[in-house]
């Protein structure tokens, strides 16, 4: 009889099967934000050395491996699209005007390489050519103080060098043919002359004058280059620039008025749409455009793909948001922009993850056919970024949350099919959980991605349930809400029911509708008493970044602060919402009993005070509230007399408001925001 796996084993296969590998090399290159080469200005600003470390035991990397499987049961299929296929045709390169003026070094002036200031590459390269001569002197004193390890390492040089050219001798027939090729592609090469920064500025003042001159095309071609720049060095075209300013001075040209030239060239207008580019597709106008249009897209997109400058990517962005209309001739080449902006947009950068969702949020609105691939790509990228949760992109999250609510809300009816599809498979998920109760199942849940699911579609919900009819997707969104409550009981999972009721007060507040949020939130609000030992250690604890905490979390005196502070906040904005309303005595009953007896078991003196005000503003607004009842006439049946009930609550002056505006003042410093 065949053993079980045991728990490594398990784990192994799911790391290393090939299958698994595949998986994971596939979220890596589509999500992952590109790094920059030789400590570049686009390095990851999120390094873990400013971060403290945090508590990670088993069950912890048990959700991590389990969050592996869940993102293929959640994410939407995406369409197999040939990229670039439009693009085919075009080589490349433009055939240019021989008369075209080029200007030589001596003409641009002898001094200017001279006083261009040496850029962050060169200097990488001096600082680099300096160690290796550092090495080669401490490497010829190691040899002349060991004769022996002279004598081994020219024994192994030898031998690597007859390896070498035995490996060389085997390719070398291999090789002769990539020459022809390149000697074929070089021979296409519209010119080696060099590009000074005279030439580019005669160049660029003749296209500002007439879009239709010549120079136009040795514009796009040096564009080409610039842009494929440092990927082939060995190439003649990436040998034409005199310097970096020549570089910089071809990008910021073509980029900032490229948009205005086609639109001369095509005489179309700023406000022109998808329609009107298609129709012109076969006219005579199009035709000569046609290729430099082309050129310039993917040329455009290739600098998008080598770029690792945040700032520059921003501007290349901003740039080339003004031209999104002229994609829609091409529908694969919007589907390669596309997967570049949302690799950019989940890159982390604030500024760059803004510039691309503006540009997302273009293409979708002026290109129809591209929303459903832009529904898809969004919901796919939002969770490959939320498998891992912590204190560093917490707030990325939440803007990446914010950014697909918005571009969801585009176009809701077709937006609520994608959601009651997802909600199903969450709902799927929790039935399996439910009847088994098996730990895999179970961490299928407590889980990020399960749970930021949930609040994409609670925020979903929360910007469009008053002006469309979202009632199947709410009463679905609001079973899994309450199905994992109660899945999950106990105080090591607070921070998860903390999560479950704050969308609940969204979506009370959005519908209108009455949840007994207490209830969900006292079963859990059980502690013992805390020793003088336990009171002095300082533990850092963030609910933000937490699903639950370990079992000796739950002994420290910081937690039990933590938990009774944000139930006291999420409390306060339940009985906010219901604090003007004809009901609320009956509303406060039994969570004031609750209170009470929570104020009583507390052995912390710190939380006694926050705890007793709480008591204090609900019972004075139960007092107000009973008295404006004795003096109205309607019955409780009279439903539009009950809406109308204390219609002042517009002016905010009520004392409860004010209790709730400083709890929720005072929650944010402290860094507790719910998710």
């Amino acid at each position: 009889m065949a053993k079980k796996l045991g728990k490594k084993a398990r784990k192994f296969a799911r790391k290393n099967l090939q299958s698994a590998a595949k998986r994971n090399r596939k979220i890596r290159n589509q999500f992952n934000h590109r790094r920059p080469r030789r400590g570049g200005s686009g390095a990851r600003e999120d390094g873990d050395d400013d971060v403290p470390q945090q508590r990670v035991d088993d069950a912890t990397m048990a959700t991590h491996d389990a969050a592996d499987a869940l993102i293929d049961g959640l994410e939407f299929p995406e369409d197999d699209i040939e990229i670039d296929a439009d693009l085919s045709d075009s080589n490349g390169y433009l055939s240019e005007d021989p008369g075209c003026p080029y200007y030589s070094d001596s003409e641009d002036g002898e001094d200017f390489i001279d006083s261009i200031p040496q850029d962050g590459l060169d200097r990488q390269n001096d600082e680099m050519n300096l160690d290796i001569k550092k090495q080669k002197k401490k490497l010829k004193k190691l040899l002349d103080k060991d004769p022996e390890f002279a004598n081994f390492l020219e024994k192994w040089q030898s031998e690597l060098e007859s390896y070498r050219s035995k490996e060389d001798s085997e390719e070398e027939d291999g090789m002769d043919s990539m020459d022809d090729d390149d000697d074929s592609n070089d021979a296409n090469f519209p010119n080696t002359k060099i590009l000074t920064t005279k030439t580019i500025s005669e160049w660029c003042q003749l296209v500002s004058k007439e879009p239709k001159s010549p120079a136009l095309r040795n514009l796009l071609n040096a564009f080409r280059d610039a842009c494929r720049y440092g990927v082939h060095s060995d190439s003649p075209s990436m040998q034409r620039f005199q310097c970096t300013r020549v570089f910089y001075q071809i990008i910021s040209f073509v980029l900032s008025e490229s948009d205005n030239i086609f639109r001369a060239l095509l005489e179309i207008s700023d406000d022109a749409n998808k329609g009107q580019i298609m129709n012109m597709r076969n006219s005579k106008k199009w035709q000569p455009v046609d290729p430099l249009l082309k050129s310039y897209l993917r040329n455009s997109l290739e600098l998008l793909s080598q770029l690792t400058d945040n700032k520059i990517l921003s501007f290349v962005l901003t740039r080339l948001r003004a031209s999104l209309v002229l994609f829609s001739a091409y529908p694969s080449t919007s589907s390669r922009l596309l997967k570049i902006l949302f690799r950019l947009w989940a890159s982390g950068d604030q500024s760059l993850s803004l510039s691309a969702f503006l540009m997302i949020r273009e293409v979708a609105a002026l290109l129809p056919d591209c929303l459903d691939l832009c529904l898809t790509k969004a919901y796919n990228t939002y969770l490959a970024s939320t498998k891992l949760v912590n204190d560093r992109n917490t707030k990325h999250i939440d803007f990446l949350m914010n950014c697909l609510v918005e571009l969801y809300s585009l176009d809701v009816q077709k937006s609520c099919e994608r959601a009651v599809t997802s909600v199903g498979q969450l709902n799927a998920i929790l039935r399996q959980a439910s009847k088994t109760k098996e730990k895999e199942d179970l961490r299928k849940i407590d889980n990020w991605q399960y749970i930021n699911c949930v609040n994409l579609w609670v925020r979903f919900l929360c910007c469009n349930y008053k002006d469309y009819n979202l009632n199947p997707l709410f009463y679905q969104v609001l079973q899994v809400i309450r199905g994992v409550a109660h899945l999950f009981p106990g105080t090591r999972y607070l921070p998860l029911r903390l999560k479950l009721v704050q969308m609940l007060n969204e979506l009370s507040t959005c519908s209108q509708m009455f949840f007994p949020i207490p209830s969900s939130l006292f079963d859990c609000l059980e502690f013992r008493e805390v020793s003088q030992k336990e009171q002095t250690q300082k533990t850092k604890v963030n609910f933000s970044s937490l699903l639950k905490v370990s079992k000796s979390l739950l002994k420290s005196r910081d937690f039990q602060e933590e938990c009774v502070l944000s139930a006291i906040q999420v409390l306060s904005a339940h009985f906010a919402q219901w604090s003007y309303h004809v009901s609320f005595p009956e509303v406060a009953t039994i969570p004031l009993i609750l209170l009470k007896r929570l104020h009583e078991q507390t052995t912390i003196e710190s939380l006694h005070r926050p705890v007793k005000r709480l008591i204090d503003q609900v019972n004075e607004n139960k007092d107000f509230i009973e008295r404006k009842r004795e003096v109205v006439s309607f019955s409780p049946n009279d439903k539009a007399s009950v809406d109308s009930f204390l219609q002042e609550k517009s002016s905010g002056n009520a004392s409860f408001t004010r209790f709730y505006a400083s709890v929720a003042e005072n929650h944010q410093p402290r860094g507790r925001k719910a998710l």
